[in-house]
């Protein structure tokens, strides 16, 4: 199934300009100086043989007053020359090439204004047309509310799952508080839902025949609410794992176990194996999972009767087993871990749970103006209070881990210990325990090895196709310094330099800012006499913004290599 995939992708576009046809996905994307549409070539609208059908594009349209207008549903054809992105040989850089791939993105263009038209044909819509543009209107409908800013970011993310509002600066913060799971629509958004509905049909638990209507009623809203927001897979696996728990609990069977997460990874690795390839995928069923093995363990470590804090205790311990079981992956996949994710969990739980009943009552209540007005005010305080303490968290103190770095081997020994100590939690054991000390000793090994032992030769990257090596007979180096023919560059992946001072300033002709420096430029200047900073690709979009800020402000000469591509040094 997977290979059958790869080929509805994979094709090999002409080198030169076409002629193609077909209908916008999903609602555009406003960009700076385009909109972002999504667009799939259909078989009936290919315009002569050279021309692939059934593929999906990413197209980027240049904004002029009829771009504006666009919509999800409509037919366009244009004139543009379509590419694939080439993969990426740069070590550490995000492989977009793959990322599209793995989003069955089979090419993207440019179409620049007056290259394109609708066409004005009228398609019957596939059922994610019409699920995106269901989720269009909903947006429409906050925007007309007043909703706007950064409360109309989280409440569109939370709702319908739609995130091209969130900027930077408040997804950094989301990710440093350890809760950005919650701007991405999944599963507890999912189970909060699910909740309100077995709570309001109550009633027809009273008779065997009355809970299968109220399962048949739960499953029909459940995948309506997944239509109106454009059936994304975190909202599947969700859906499916709920339905699966209805009905176990209509049979009188249990809600919730391994066998039901199961089901639900089968069925949707069934209909698309690509999923197995999406870190969301992979991360919200291991979270599950964590919950459901690791979860009893910590919330029996201490028994609290009191109702407050029982329910403070077991948000505490679902985000600590959830934590537990999916920090070695996030290390590997972002590098990071938030220090303060229980005090953030906390404060996220209860805020997402009013917002989302909120947003409910905001639609159900919109007939009744003066009413509907109230809701809107609060539902609106509410989002400004989860955004202002999510901000809080982010600025106390150690609230970063720092750079992180773990490889497949640390992974699979961490998951190994995990497992290890939940055996021993349920079952004192010598044996055990003996093999827990001998697994960290092992990771211990490892990461010592990979740090001090293990070391690439230093590298200059020049291009995102080009990675210059220096000779190591020729240069000398030493505290992340290197000289080179009369050159010296200062590669940063850490703080090593950060809290440094001299009364001697080094020069330094290039610092080489990457992924791993944490800090500010201003410090480096306590120590060395900088000509030229040069920004990284594999830096975040926040985090270069940041610093190109500030070069401006300290007016220091800088290169952004996400901009110009390539910089050479002339030796």
């Amino acid at each position: 199934m997977v290979q059958h995939k790869w080929e509805q992708v994979a094709y090999e576009w002409p080198s030169e300009k076409n002629v193609y046809e077909g209908v916008i996905m999903e609602t555009p994307q406003e960009k700076v100086k385009t909109y972002l549409c999504k667009l799939h070539i259909d078989r009936r609208m290919s315009i002569g043989n050279a021309i692939p059908v059934d593929r999906t594009l990413l197209i980027y349209i240049a904004k002029d007053s009829l771009s504006k207008k666009l919509r999800c549903g409509e037919h366009l054809r244009f004139y543009a020359r379509v590419a694939q992105p080439p993969p990426t040989d740069i070590p550490g850089e995000f492989d977009y090439a793959t990322y599209l791939f793995r989003k069955q993105i089979s090419g993207t263009a440019i179409v620049f204004s007056g290259y394109w038209q609708a066409t004005g044909v009228r398609k019957p819509l596939t059922l994610m047309q019409q699920a995106n543009a269901w989720r269009g209107r909903i947006l429409d409908c906050y925007k007309q509310w007043g909703f706007s800013g950064d409360e109309f970011a989280v409440l569109s993310a939370l709702t319908v799952g739609y995130k091209e509002e969130l900027s930077d600066e408040l997804q950094e913060t989301y990710r440093v508080a350890g809760v950005s799971h919650i701007l991405a629509l999944s599963g507890m958004h999912v189970a909060i839902l699910w909740g309100l509905l077995g709570w309001v049909m109550r009633p027809l638990d009273k008779r065997r025949s009355l809970r299968w209507v109220k399962c048949l009623l739960i499953i029909l809203l459940l995948w309506g609410f997944a239509f109106l927001v454009g059936l994304p897979a975190s909202v599947i696996r969700a859906v499916v794992m709920c339905m699966l728990m209805t009905v176990a609990q209509a049979a009188g069977g249990r809600a919730l176990s391994l066998n039901t997460l199961a089901i639900a990874a089968f069925f949707m690795l069934l209909y698309n194996p690509f999923y197995l390839f999406d870190v969301g995928f992979q991360l919200s069923f291991l979270a599950v999972f964590s919950i459901l093995m690791i979860y009893p363990a910590i919330f029996h470590c201490w028994t609290v009767y009191h109702p407050v804090l029982r329910y403070v205790w077991g948000v505490m311990a679902v985000s600590l087993a959830a934590q537990l079981g999916t920090a070695p992956l996030v290390i590997y996949y972002f590098s990071h871990f938030p220090i303060h994710f229980l005090l953030a969990n906390l404060m996220v739980a209860p805020l997402a749970f009013l917002i989302i009943y909120g947003a409910v009552a905001v639609f159900l209540l919109s007939p009744f103006e003066m009413i509907h007005v109230w809701v809107v005010k609060g539902l609106n305080g509410l989002l400004w209070l989860l955004n202002n303490s999510m901000q809080w968290v982010e600025h106390l103190p150690l609230a970063q881990s720092g750079e992180v770095h773990f490889s497949v081997m640390q992974v699979c020994l961490l998951y190994l210990l995990l497992s290890l100590l939940l055996g021993y939690q349920l079952r004192h054991s010598r044996k055990l325990l003996v093999a827990i000390l001998l697994g960290i000793n092992l990771f211990t090994v490892v990461g010592l090895y990979q740090t001090h032992y293990y070391k690439e030769e230093p590298q200059l990257i020049l291009s995102h196709s080009q990675v210059k090596n220096f000779p190591p007979a020729e240069m000398w180096q030493q505290d992340s310094i290197y000289r080179y023919k009369g050159k010296t560059v200062c590669l940063l992946t850490d703080n090593y330099w950060q809290n440094k001072a001299s009364d001697h300033l080094l020069d330094i002709d290039y610092i080489y800012l990457c992924r791993g420096y944490q800090g500010k430029i201003a410090p480096l200047q306590n120590v060395f006499r900088i000509k030229k900073i040069i920004l990284d690709t594999s830096l975040s979009d926040y985090k270069r913004n940041r610093l190109k800020e500030e070069c401006k402000s300290l007016n220091l000469d800088y290169i952004d290599l996400s901009v110009k591509g390539s910089y050479r040094i002339l030796l």
